[in-house]
């Protein structure tokens, strides 16, 4: 049986973060990546925040995986009014923009097994084992693991955390660039629980909808059909992504949670590649000091892990509070929401534009119910901005 420090099950950017995070202190991971290639399948809308450059250090200007740039988003409610948010972000080629994860991680000492798909995970009493399935059936003793296996997290489930609530998008790659803006459009009708978006690229477009509703496909032919787009496609995508935010327990007996597993996205606008990422590099530092300081590090157990990832704004039960709030207004609820906003930049409601607005909602006395609600909106929007993609 082979023994390895640390094992990362999932090659997308949180399980790659953590391996470049890892191998850059000095250890040396595994990556266990279950498709023949890095990636791959696209199940994404592609836009990244730049705050996730800003992690990396890098400057998207230098990037040939970056196809576009935008300093803001139009969201879209259904009085036909839009919301601004300044939410600078990013078009990337994702399986391009995985690629150089995994291969700064190589670059660093870290080694990714492709085709090789983790079948159990066993706990030991100092160790876990973990049984790999690609050519041949392999097991490796782990000090410890990282599952980054995605939203059906279905390894984390054996070993008894909970699992993300999840919810399904359908998106299509259209031919030809179908505006100049990034676009959300709410409508608690068309896409119960979620919304539709427009993102153009680089002579295509990314046109989407995630929903709880079932008939996905026939909303979102619907919503070309309204917004006029030809439907000249030229690929087909399809995924489950976490809706809530992250589960309550990211750690346990040698293994810690990171990325879709652990449920990191923002519960308003279900981007979660920047909050993997984070979720990935604290798990790769906290993992790095156990291994190399030990009891000198002075950590009580993996449950620092997830104190320290406490410390970020995403984390806060605010966001699923306002996902709540957000996502259970009916459309009337959102127009009156719209036309007290309309053509303002919800983040930077500030100051003497706080009052400006409170006077608007005044004129639209159905929304004097929701004082609340409409405090944790507000806030939610300002913690997306950061951490929406």
């Amino acid at each position: 049986m082979k023994k390895i420090k640390v094992a990362i099950v999932g090659g997308g950017p949180a399980g790659l973060t953590a391996a470049l995070t890892l191998s850059k202190r000095g250890i040396s991971p595994i990556v266990f990546e279950e498709h023949s290639s890095i990636g791959q399948p696209i199940q994404c809308g592609e836009g990244v925040s730049i705050g996730a450059f800003e992690d990396l250090s890098l400057s998207p200007k230098k990037c040939d995986f970056v196809v576009r740039d935008f300093k803001d988003a139009k969201i879209h409610f259904p009085s036909n009014t839009q919301i601004y948010g300044d939410i600078h972000s990013f078009m990337i080629k994702r399986d391009e923009f995985d690629s150089y994860l995994a291969e700064k991680a190589i670059e660093n000492g870290s080694e990714i097994r492709l085709s090789s798909k983790i079948i159990e995970l066993k706990r030991k009493k100092e160790h876990i084992e973990l049984v790999v399935s690609g050519n041949s059936k392999e097991h490796y003793e782990c000090e410890y693991v990282i599952l980054a296996e995605g939203s059906r997290a279905n390894l984390a489930r054996s070993m008894g955390f909970d699992t993300p609530i999840s919810i399904r998008a359908f998106e299509y790659k259209i031919k030809g660039e179908w505006g100049d803006d990034l676009k959300f459009y709410f409508d608690a009708k068309r896409s119960p629980y979620g919304y539709c978006w427009i993102f153009p690229r680089d002579n295509e477009t990314n046109v989407g909808i995630v929903t709880t509703a079932q008939n996905r496909k026939e909303r979102l032919d619907n919503f070309l059909k309204e917004c006029n787009i030809q439907r000249d496609i030229l690929k087909k995508v399809g995924g489950i992504i976490p809706m809530k935010g992250p589960v309550n327990k990211l750690h346990g007996d040698r293994i810690l949670l990171v990325g879709d597993t652990a449920g990191m996205v923002n519960p308003l606008f279900y981007g979660g590649i920047r909050l993997g990422m984070t979720s990935g590099r604290i798990a790769g530092e906290f993992l790095s000091t156990v291994l190399l300081y030990g009891e000198k590090a002075q950590i009580s157990d993996l449950g620092d892990y997830q104190k320290n990832l406490q410390k970020y704004k995403f984390m806060s039960t605010l966001n699923l509070k306002c996902h709540e709030f957000f996502y259970s207004c009916s459309n009337a609820v959102l127009a009156k929401i719209g036309k007290v906003f309309n053509k303002q930049y919800i983040n930077r409601i500030e100051g003497i534009r706080i009052l400006k607005t409170l006077a608007k909602i005044s004129t639209k006395p159905s929304l004097l119910f929701h004082p609340v609600g409409l405090y944790y909106l507000y806030r939610g929007f300002k913690i997306a901005r950061d951490w929406g993609f």
